[in-house]
């Protein structure tokens, strides 16, 4: 090095230091300097974060068959990043880089989390039926992670049930029942997670030694959602979903129709008799944006994912005839951008949710891109 600077550091050192990056940019970057640099770094297969589509059930609460991971533009190039287990071809849940798998849709006798990068698998006790397991942190950063599932409850109603590692069986939750959960966000040891009615449940997770969580349920929070809008017209509420951003819990609230604000921020409000307030509405992100839709929900920094735009709201669509399947709310001017559906996927598969892999995913690893 002493001649060359730092244009000749050792190969191993490089490969080191690149191994240790977490960021999309800094594999860009790193990759950039030189030709030296270029030729012991791994250049990026693709840019997160991904999308997870598949064929839904007859309900549309099962496990999804025939997924797979997809880029969210236009063309939505599928990736391959190494088979999944053998015997799980359906899946229920896509959180924090690790997809839910289980053998069945109706009746599952196996569920496993998989990493696809790593190809690491952690076998869960198996529910049947169930829904959608979301979890809390990565298992291979995170000893204190934890999984929840969703069960079906009635005709349209979910239960939930709590998992930690070394449980032999999963823990009722809450048996009381919501409608379809859409979302669930985990901050500062709670659990939030809202339904297609809009009705919102808070667990504590810091319970000592209960296994089974205090859940609250917040009454009316339909009721808040639906009043924001103070149009002539009211215009209906397209959907609205929790997510965490730089340490601070926000409800994303979606307009239908030809609103002013197609997307509104909140920050939420706890009360003491178990209502929900919205005062302070948040119109700038910074350089983060937010990844909404059913499952799980996430904020991302443009400077870390140069391929996302900065203070946004990526929504991933709910198909229903529409020909778009990914809606971008820029919140600085107010403008929608459209991704078009498909052709590829549009007959019978839909996006089921978001998916950031835990590291970047590079042309070492033996993935490609399918044209």
């Amino acid at each position: 090095m002493a001649g060359g600077g730092w244009s000749s550091l050792p190969a191993d050192l490089l490969k080191e230091v690149s191994a240790r990056l977490s960021s999309d940019a800094d594999h860009l970057h790193i990759h950039q300097v030189c030709t030296h640099w270029r030729a012991f770094t791994s250049l990026l297969a693709a840019c997160r974060p991904w999308i997870v589509a598949g064929r839904g059930g007859r309900t549309g609460l099962e496990p999804i068959g025939k997924c797979s991971l997809r880029l969210p533009g236009g063309d939505a190039r599928r990736l391959e990043v190494g088979a999944p287990p053998a015997g799980l071809p359906y899946c229920c849940g896509a959180s924090r880089g690790w997809l839910a798998l289980v053998d069945d849709d109706q009746s599952p006798t196996r569920l496993v989390l998989w990493e696809p990068l790593s190809g690491t698998e952690i076998s869960l006790p198996c529910l049947s039926p169930v829904t959608r397991i979301f979890i809390s942190d990565d298992p291979l950063a995170s000893s204190d992670w934890i999984a929840i599932a969703a069960q079906i409850e009635g005709e349209i109603g979910q239960k939930t049930l709590i998992w930690r590692p070394g449980d032999a069986t999963w823990t009722m939750m809450n048996e009381r029942g919501t409608c379809e959960i859409d979302t669930i966000a985990f901050h500062d040891g709670k659990a939030y997670y809202i339904d297609i009615q809009k009705t919102i449940i808070i667990c504590d997770l810091s319970n000592g030694s209960d296994p089974s969580p205090k859940c609250t349920p917040i009454f009316y929070a339909w009721s808040v959602v639906n009043k924001l809008c103070r149009c002539h017209r009211l215009h209906p509420v397209r959907g609205a979903h929790l997510a965490v951003c730089n340490g601070e819990l926000l409800l994303v609230v979606l307009y239908g129709g030809s609103h002013p604000w197609p997307a509104e921020v909140y920050k939420p409000v706890w009360t003491s008799n178990q209502r929900m307030e919205l005062h302070e509405r948040v119109r700038d992100l910074g350089d983060h944006s937010l990844f909404v839709g059913r499952g799980d929900t996430f904020a991302l920094s443009a400077k870390e994912f140069p391929v996302i735009k900065r203070n946004c709201i990526y929504y991933a669509d709910i198909p229903w005839n529409k020909p778009y399947w990914i809606s971008v709310f820029h919140l600085e001017y107010n403008v929608v951008e459209t991704i078009p559906y498909p052709k590829e996927l549009k007959e019978d598969r839909a996006p089921y949710a978001w998916f950031c892999p835990r590291k970047p995913f590079l042309s070492s690893l033996e993935g490609r891109l399918h044209e």
